[in-house]
């Protein structure tokens, strides 16, 4: 009787083994999803970009995707809340869908989540979830506010010399978000104010070179890019470094010359 019982155990235990086997092993058709990467981080306004490699033997199907903020759902996500995109077929059954997004001003130290749902030909399906980390990016900072020029020091002359004129002390500068601006020059403008236009301004990649481009009010093709490092940048201060060639004047061609710039109030 015992043996009878061991031996009723022992079939038990192959039975549930198999069992086990054959539900660990699932379905070899079942599509199988890779994010790379699945956390992305960078600044507003930029843009980052992710590739979602597939392996789908059923053939290829659809991606759709949704974003969450704060674990909400984005009902303005492509218009009506989802995005369907067919991904590339790269070799047998393999496929890949490269993802891109542009980082947004109100995204600023939120929770953002892209969720990538594949459903292959027949119906099965796999899903991914990309992370989104957004930090307030020097351009955004730039635009949020107006500015106002509190100093031009003039500082490759010794003793360094302040070049801001009276007729400067109230001009505001507002640089937008569509990398236009304009300047007003408020009660006190100098003589030449107004006969230029101010086209575009731009920030670059790495933040450390500011440009803005104007041209002549009696000639547009006179076009004149002022080119500007940027020494120190952050919502209180903005401070600008400019090369000037004042050789005409019997000076350097690299004369130094740094704006300081504080919100307006």
């Amino acid at each position: 009787m015992r043996s009878y019982s061991f031996i009723l155990a022992i079939c038990l235990l192959g039975i549930f083994t198999l069992s086990s086997c054959e539900k660990d092993k699932g379905n070899p058709n079942q599509p199988v999803l890779k994010l790379s990467p699945d956390n992305v981080n960078g600044k507003s306004g930029r843009t980052v970009e992710a590739t979602l490699s597939i392996y789908a033997p059923n053939g290829a199907g659809t991606v759709t995707m949704y974003k969450t903020v704060n674990l909400q759902k984005d009902n303005s996500f492509g218009g009506t809340g989802t995005i369907t995109a067919q991904p590339v077929n790269v070799g047998e059954d393999n496929y890949e869908y490269h993802f891109s997004y542009q980082l947004q001003d109100d995204e600023v130290d939120q929770l953002v989540g892209v969720n990538f749902r594949f459903e292959d030909s027949k119906g099965l399906a796999a899903e991914k979830d990309l992370t989104v980390y957004t930090t307030t990016s020097g351009q955004q900072t730039i635009y949020s506010r107006r500015w106002v020029l509190k100093s031009r020091m003039w500082t490759s002359v010794a003793p360094a010399v302040e070049d801001m004129k009276d007729c400067e002390k109230d001009n505001i500068f507002t640089w937008r978000s569509d990398s236009t601006y304009t300047v007003n020059f408020g009660s006190e403008a100098c003589t030449f104010d107004g006969f230029n236009v101010f086209e575009s301004w731009e920030l670059s990649e790495d933040e450390k070179t500011f440009t803005q481009v104007y041209s002549s009010l009696f000639d547009p093709s006179n076009r004149t890019t002022e080119t500007y490092t940027v020494r120190s940048l952050s919502s209180e201060r903005l401070v600008l470094e400019q090369l000037i060639d004042l050789t005409i004047f019997g000076l350097t061609d690299k004369e130094v010359f740094i704006s300081t710039f504080e919100p307006a109030p």
